[in-house]
């Protein structure tokens, strides 16, 4: 008699749980190096503007270019701002998918030990009954050569 494991469906299940979880961690996570890419970026045009912005009002500029650089840094640096807060917000997002893996990580362990403890149940009362049989043959052969 061969080991059905009765509640496989759900196993599977929580298999294709804990992969569609790691999916979706993976894809918070790309973007999440996605927008600190665009960061970096933008911090490095901003930090280029800053250097060229002085090195003309050093050398001297009118009025006019000194307000257009001036609202051009304040709308790079709010630009900023507001990047990192989605930056905050995804990284919250990613920290939440990881829970959700760990927990289908957990409820998937739980269902395979499960099934590992129910196999070696099942053997082992296959090895017991198997015992009971040879122990009656052993008696019936015993009985016979009296």
């Amino acid at each position: 008699m061969s080991f059905t494991f009765k509640l496989q469906p759900l196993l599977k299940h929580r298999t294709l749980l804990e992969n569609q979880a790691r999916q979706a961690l993976a894809e918070a996570l790309a973007e999440e190096a996605a927008l600190q890419q665009v960061i970096e970026e933008h911090c490095q045009a901003r930090q280029a503007l800053q250097q060229e912005f002085e090195d003309k009002k050093a050398l001297g500029m009118d009025w006019a270019e000194l307000l257009i650089y001036d609202r051009s840094l304040k709308r790079r640096a709010a630009r900023l701002r507001e990047l990192q807060a989605q930056a905050r917000e995804l990284q919250a997002q990613s920290e939440q998918r990881r829970a959700c893996l760990t927990e289908a990580s957990r409820d998937k362990t739980l269902m395979e030990k499960l099934r590992t403890r129910m196999e070696d149940e099942h053997r082992q009362e296959m090895l017991r009954r198997e015992m009971v049989h040879l122990d009656e043959v052993a008696l019936r052969l015993g009985k016979n050569r009296l």
